[in-house]
């Protein structure tokens, strides 16, 4: 027999983009990975809710979400309003899903993204509360994939902020977003609260700085487009070839293009044409990697570069920290409320080749620097992302809302 609400541990219901998330290293994924853990370390019960399956359910209680039926209602939508449809169908396939576990396994409240508006669909059409997690509203990531302007953007903008003011409770990664989010819709009788993305030590933090191949090997993982600054990252190491005549540097992740403001495409192929052969040739490409691949090509590169034009939190930013990782990320969004400039990274400004290519030449050249800002940077993610500590803050706050 089931405990009733209110009663016994918290049930929560976590939705994600893919479980376990081994071959899809989608930064809320894996938030929702280390959240999972961390809430069950201090006793709750949580339900995985995933839009994919991408590899076994990793001894978690999962409930899919379900292929569903298009009504009457929803092919006659289909054919007025496609994206609208679109949203209501999928919105509806989520409510379901949760519907299931609140059913089988009794979850009193469900965490999920703001993207597309889905959390306030979802919220209109379960009885339980929805809380929804800022990890990336359209409103400030637009412009850095395209102009902004299109009919997609303002009604994707338009449906998240409904949801936003729809939902029981939201909660955001960093406190840049929730004071941007909170500006741009107001949302002041929604319960708020930042609430870090977790982030577990491997226990081999400092053995990369132990090995000298590693030392000036340089490391990005993310996409090559406009928004994580792909582009800057080829250019800084072109000028940092120049002056150093043994880094190298490993490209990982998917390589859409930029797309520059004025229209511009600019692919990673011609990126890399543009460079001396000598150049190019110490450049590796990996493509897009599992969560095990990226974990493994931590522990080979001691020098880490984040060049996002911005950034809610930073995923890879924390990954490379937790590393052991030397540290040079862009000073956008959330990174410095993490990064202290000196100490646990160095900042930058975003869009900077030459900003980037200095830093990293600076920690080539001092390895004992590199050395002390990776031991500093693990500390510092030890101490404050600690999974459990941060499972617990997250299920207080739930709490107050499921539990009032």
């Amino acid at each position: 027999m089931r405990t009733p609400p209110g009663q016994g541990a918290l049930r929560v219901g976590l939705l994600t983009p893919a479980w376990p998330g081994a071959q899809m290293p989608n930064g809320i994924a894996t938030a929702v990975t280390h959240i999972r853990a961390g809430m069950e370390a201090c006793g709750c019960k949580v339900v995985i809710i995933p839009v994919a399956m991408d590899g076994p359910d990793e001894g978690a209680t999962v409930v899919v979400i379900p292929e569903l039926q298009r009504s009457i209602v929803d092919r006659l939508l289909g054919r007025l309003d496609p994206w609208w449809a679109l949203h209501r169908f999928v919105g509806k396939r989520i409510a379901a899903a949760v519907a299931e576990a609140v059913y089988r396994h009794g979850i009193e409240v469900l965490v999920m993204e703001e993207t597309y508006g889905w959390a306030g669909t979802v919220q209109r059409l379960v009885d339980i509360p929805v809380v929804a997690t800022l990890h990336g509203p359209w409103f400030l990531h637009k412009m850095l994939h395209g102009d902004g302007r299109s009919v997609e953007d303002r009604r994707r903008e338009r449906a998240e902020a409904v949801a936003l003011r729809r939902v029981r409770g939201i909660t955001s990664p960093s406190q840049d977003v929730l004071d941007r989010t909170r500006d741009a819709y107001g949302l002041a009788s929604v319960p708020q609260m930042v609430i870090r993305n977790p982030m577990p030590l491997s226990g081999q933090e400092f053995s990369l700085h132990a090995a000298s191949d590693t030392r000036e090997r340089l490391l990005f993982v993310g996409r090559f487009d406009y928004h994580k600054g792909g582009d800057v990252v080829i250019e800084a190491f072109a000028r940092l070839a120049a002056l150093h005549p043994t880094c190298r540097l490993t490209f990982a992740g998917p390589a859409p293009g930029v797309l520059f403001p004025d229209g511009r495409h600019l692919s990673l192929a011609m990126a890399l044409d543009r460079l001396p052969i000598h150049t190019r040739e110490r450049i590796d490409v990996c493509g897009p990697c599992s969560r095990d691949g990226i974990t493994a090509l931590r522990r080979s590169h001691s020098i880490s570069i984040v060049a996002s034009r911005y950034e809610n939190f930073g995923g890879t930013m924390i990954e490379a920290m937790a590393a052991g990782s030397a540290l040079v990320c862009t000073a956008v969004g959330g990174c410095p409320e993490i990064v202290t400039d000196g100490s646990t990274g160095l900042l930058v400004a975003p869009g900077d080749p030459e900003a980037v290519a200095a830093a990293c030449l600076r920690l080539l050249h001092d390895p004992a620097l590199a050395a002390r800002i990776g031991y500093a940077a693990s500390s510092h993610i030890g101490q404050e992302l600690d999974p459990v500590a941060i499972g617990r803050q997250m299920a207080a706050f739930l709490a107050t809302i499921c539990r009032r």
